[in-house]
This record gives structure tokens, sequence and C-alpha cells, in this order.
């Protein structure tokens, strides 16, 4: 339990910054364990939370990051904890804290962990101010931090006086409130699906049934509408889970045991799990389901051995609800246990009314046309048959030029002969995109990226990415519609591994992709899994290469020079040929690689991101000279290694780096 006591409750009308809560804490008390805990649960319940992660040692002197991170949040949460007064950096974090709750209507939280209120209002005994003989710090710094700390201990606070899960729930839910998140508006792209919306939370509240599956064609609205779901009820869950992209990533084991891993850490929070197989994850996942009420969103799910690989075929707590989102329209042998209840929900397209004022919305910024547009409104509608995202994607590109000239010459587009209307709407947003740049950029993405880290690759596919998706690549098979050696872009395995085993490849093509584990998968015939590199030679123009645990035999000179992307996933080498050429990657990914030595032949004058996780024969990282880290102080160099339990690996970086990102070793600066 908690003692607590409240002050009134922030206005509805506190201007919303970039975060909900700042929370301030003792790295060396709490970061690890109350702290992290605390920070997933405010997100868990959609608390947008800022905390510094710096490991490194802060200096003397605050950041400016956090004195705006500060100002941007509409709250705070102070851990006050046996060693916050030691530090001053705490201390000057505390000063800007109550300042920002002085000038606005900013609210503080004290927390008092393992610490007594009137200690630290008094700063003696167990938390007291401690000031090195060398620093800076004046008697007038001194008096400040005093004032500060009897000021927060003044403030409405919370003691932790039991078990530490029931004290944070507390935290969150007095957070919550304060943040008065209680109204729910439906945000602008789910205009028109208001009752659907409903009708789902009628499910949540009312049914018995434990599953709910959302049916429907790509781009109807699935996926947006159990967002939104999941997140306007978060605050009625003990944990959520969302997990996205699933009937792709789970034709890779690799990918369906990260699934999993997401799934488990969600409904358990704390620390993450690494499980050592999908059969363990499973089975953990089902004694998971049974302590906790949760709610779990599976999106794009496509057949039901996904469902019991990530969900088991145990029963659920029984106050849980799980929603699946899939294009399937039977589901009915995915729930043969009587125990596991599933309500089918068929995903209605938008009707007339429904689809003019989403139209609207878009291109117009109102509910209704503008005067004069009205016929050609209701043209556009018409083609896009109630398709939520055909509509949105046709409003944003008439919106670019709302005269009447320019929607009819943008609609007579359509008339012409497409396969699908739907498809051709989308492929007449990506003919209005402005410049060759984007729609090559556009196309990338959509053969290659979909599912990719937002961090990883410049993310424009926010939602709906399915049917986009398919856009993109229905355009590329326009080019050749018999021989993918002449199209840009080679995405499917069994297409790539043709061009790779017969030497083929053209001068137009700017992007290949093969994944081996797949082509396994789905037993398709091979005559080896070791193909050459002769075919590389004749693709000059090759800008992204991804090959996943396929073994290449031949010259490495044969590589592009305008190579930007190389995922190379199970590089089966022990050291990096002195002949790639690598001077222009931008992203390196050579996971689960059988590497060494990791040394690059070069200058890596692009480079941004290096992704090295799970190579355990690496025991060294040598001579990485990234000359963009010395122009760009905004650049990251990331590198995930997980550390062999008998080698350390060592780095030789001639320069220092932004951020080394290690798992399972400690982070090095």
């Amino acid at each position: 339990m908690a003692s607590s006591s409240s002050s009134s409750s922030m206005a509805s009308t506190s201007p919303h910054g970039s975060y909900d809560v700042f929370l301030s804490f003792r790295g060396e008390d709490t970061r690890d364990s109350f702290t992290d805990h605390l920070y997933h649960a405010l997100n868990r319940a959609g608390i947008n939370t800022f905390r510094d992660n710096e490991e490194i040692d802060r200096g003397e002197k605050l950041n400016p990051e956090i004195g705006r991170a500060v100002k941007e949040s509409r709250a705070s949460i102070v851990v006050l904890s046996p060693n916050y007064a030691t530090s001053t950096w705490c201390l000057d974090e505390l000063l800007s804290i109550l300042k920002q709750r002085k000038e606005s209507n900013h609210f503080v939280l004290p927390v008092f962990y393992h610490v007594d209120p009137s200690d630290v209002r008094k700063h003696n005994k167990t938390f007291a101010i401690q000031v090195k003989a060398n620093q800076r710090w004046t008697d007038h710094n001194v008096d400040q931090w005093k004032r500060a700390l009897r000021e927060v201990a003044d403030l409405a606070g919370m003691v932790l006086l039991g078990p530490e899960t029931e004290f944070i729930k507390e935290i969150v839910d007095t957070i919550y409130n304060k943040l008065d998140r209680k109204e729910v508006h439906l945000p602008l792209n789910l205009t028109g699906l208001a009752t659907r919306y409903e009708d789902i939370n009628s499910w949540l509240n009312r049914s018995n049934a434990e599953f709910l599956a959302i049916c429907g064609m790509g781009g109807s609205g699935k996926t947006t509408l159990a967002k939104y779901i999941y997140d306007s009820n978060r605050k009625n869950f003990e944990s959520m889970s969302f997990v996205e992209d699933i009937s792709r990533r789970c034709k890779e084991s690799d990918d369906l045991l990260q699934l999993q891993e997401q799934l488990l850490n969600d409904i358990l929070g704390g620390k993450k799990r690494k499980i050592p197989g999908v059969s363990q994850a499973t089975c953990k996942i089902e004694e998971a389901l049974q302590t906790k009420k949760t709610l779990i969103v599976l999106d794009d799910v496509a057949r039901r051995s996904e469902l019991i690989a990530l969900l088991g075929t145990g029963k659920i707590n029984t106050q849980s609800k799980i929603i699946i989102t899939t294009t399937t329209e039977n589901t009915d042998n995915w729930f043969k246990f009587p125990y596991r209840r599933c309500q089918v929900y068929k995903m209605k397209l938008l009707d007339d009314d429904e689809s003019l004022e989403l139209l609207s919305r878009h291109a117009f910024g109102c509910k209704v046309p503008m005067e004069g547009f009205e016929e050609l409104a209701l043209q556009a509608v018409r083609y896009c048959e109630g398709n939520p995202l055909a509509l949105v994607m046709l409003a944003s590109s008439l919106s670019d030029d709302n005269t009447i000239l320019y929607w009819k010459s943008r609609l007579n587009f359509l008339d012409k002969d497409f396969d699908s209307r739907i498809q051709s709407v989308l492929i007449t947003s990506y003919e209005s995109l402005p410049s060759i740049l984007e729609k090559e950029l556009f196309l990338h993405i959509a053969c290659f990226f979909v599912g990719k880290d937002e961090d990883y690759v410049v993310k424009i596919l926010e939602h709906d990415y399915c049917a986009l998706s398919e856009m993109g690549k229905h355009i590329v098979r326009q080019e050749s519609s018999k021989f993918p050696t002449k199209r840009s872009r080679v995405w499917l395995s069994s297409d790539s591994y043709k061009i790779l085993s017969k030497g083929e490849g053209s001068e137009t093509m700017e992007g290949l992709a093969m994944d081996m584990p797949m082509l396994r998968a789905e037993k398709i015939a091979f005559k080896s899994s070791i193909l050459k590199t002769d075919a590389l030679k004749k693709m000059d123009k090759l800008k992204l290469l991804q090959l996943n645990f396929v073994q290449l035999t031949g010259s490495y000179e044969n590589f592009s020079e305008d190579l930007r992307w190389l995922s190379w996933l199970g590089f089966h080498l022990r050291i990096i040929p002195s002949e790639l050429f690598m001077g222009n990657l931008v992203a390196i990914d050579m996971s689960y690689s059988n590497l060494e030595v990791f040394e690059p032949p070069m200058v890596l004058q692009s480079l941004q991101i290096l992704n090295l996780k799970d190579s355990h024969n690496l025991f060294e990282i040598r001579n990485m000279w990234c000359a963009n880290l010395c122009k760009r102080e905004q650049t990251n160099l990331l590198v995930g290694l997980e550390a062999s339990s008998s080698l350390q690996p060592t780095f030789s970086f001639p320069l220092s780096l932004h951020r080394l990102y290690q798992t399972g070793a400690s982070s090095q600066t």
C-alpha cells in the first residue's frame, strides 16, 4: 500500500507538451529496479514518459536537454531514494521541476522510496546533501537545494509501505487521473469508424468471449481501429501488449521468437527476458496469460498456427481480452477449444455519407466538400468503394491543388483500366508524389523496409502498410510482368534465388532480397544453398541488398559501389573480405554472423547504423573509421553486440562514438 493524498486535478486545458511525465531519480539506487518498472508501467498505460538513460558521468552542469524535457512535460515524478541528495545533478533537476511548477500548471508527485518524508524535509540522517570539496558549488547552491527538498517534502506525495507492484499501480493511477485522460475523442483517421469503435467497446465491457477477431480487407481500418481501442482502454487492464506484423514475421523463427519475447515481457513487465527457443516461449506465455488481466492485440494474423505459437492452447485469465486483426474471412477452426470463446466482427466498409466525410476532412479540412466540388467528391468516393485507406490517400493527393481542373485530371486517371479500383486509387497517390526521389524512396520502402524499426529507416508508412506495400510492389511488377531480372527491385526469395543461381542480373536492379530460411519453410526446391557472386557483377546500380543466411562464393569485388544498405544476417565468413567496397554504406546489419573480427577495409564515409547482435564468435571490432561522425553531431552509430561468455570484445575506435549499444554487456562510450 501507499500512503497518499491528492491535490486538485490538472485542468483539461493544460497545454500538451512533448511528454506527459518527467521522471527524476537517482540512477545508482533505482535505475535497474523500481524506476525501470515504473517507467514501463507508465508507458503501458499510455503515459509518454521521459527518463534520462545516460550511464556516463554527467558532469556538474545540468544538460540543457533535461531542462527542455521538464518544460515540455505536463507532470513530474520525483523518486526520492536514499542517495538522491548525494547527486548535484538530481538536485538541479529538482530545482528545474519546482521552477516549472511555479510557472505553469505542472503537477509534481514526490515518491518516497525507502526514505522518510521528514528526513527529506530536514535533509538529515539517511538523506543528507553531500558536496565534494573539489566541486564548484557555493553555499548559495546548497541553500537552494535545501529549500527545494523542504518544498518537495511538503507536497502531497506517496510513501512505499508495501509491495512495489501495488505501489507502482497506485502511482500510475494517480498520474493517469491527474492528466485527466477520461474523455475519449475519436481522432481524424477514425472518422466514419465511431460505430465500429462503440461495437468493440461493447464487446470489451459486456461479452463473455475472451477473443475478438476483426476480419476485413486490407486498408479497411482494422489496425487503426484496434490501435485506438488499445490506447483508450489502457487504464482498465493490468498489462497490455500490441504485437504487429505477425503474418510476415512468423515466417522466420528468429522473428517469431522476438514476437514471443515482446508478448511475454509486455504481460509480465519488469526486466526483459531472453528465451532460448520458440516452444519454451509458448509455454511461458501460456503460464503468463493465466496470471494477469491483460489486453492483447495481435495484428495481421493469417493462420491458426501463428495464433498457437503466440498464445499456446491453454486457458487465459477470464478478465483478459484478446483482439485479432486478419484478412482471413473464416476463422472458425482457429478456436477449437471450448474454453476459448471468440466473437467475430466483420469490418464493414464505409457507407457513402461516412466516406464523403472522411474524404472531405482530409481534402478540405472540414466535414463537407467545398462549394463547387460536391460532384467531384462523390465521384472520388465511388472509386474508393468505402475503403478508408484509399479515401485518405486519394484525398491527400487531391488536396495538393484544390482546383476543379486538377481534381478532374486526377480523377480521369482512375478511369483507366486497372485490375482493382482501390489499387488504382493508391497508385494515383503515388503518382502525385512531387519528385522522382520521393517515388524511389517509396518503392524502396514498399518492397524492402516494411516492418523495419523506425530508427532503422525513414518510416513513411505508419498505418495500413500492407495495402500500400502491395501497391508499391504492383508498380514494380509493371516494369516487367514476366522477367524479374528486368525489374528495379526483386523481393521474392524464389526470384532472387533464380537470379543468383543462374548468374543473372541487370543494370536496372536497385534492390534485391533473399531469405534462405523462408525458402526452406515454403519447401521451394533448390539445388544448392551456396551461391556465386557472379550475378552481382551485373548490378551496377544496386543500392539495397538483403541476404538472410545466404552463403556466397566468388569475388566480393563484384558488389556495387552504390550499395547503401547491406543486411546480411548469418554472414558466414570470419572476417570482412578486403575487396568488399563499403565506403557508401549507411547501414550494415550482420546479426547472427560467424564474424570473429569486424574490420572494415576502408573508411566508412556514410555509416550510421551497425548491428552485430548475436554474433557469438565476435571478439574484436577494429579500425572503425566513420568519417560522418566528425561532420554531423546528430549521427549515432549503433552497435548491437552480445558478448560471448568466454571472450570479452575489445573495441579499437579512433574517435569516440556517440552511442554504443550492447546486449549482454555493459555500455561503453
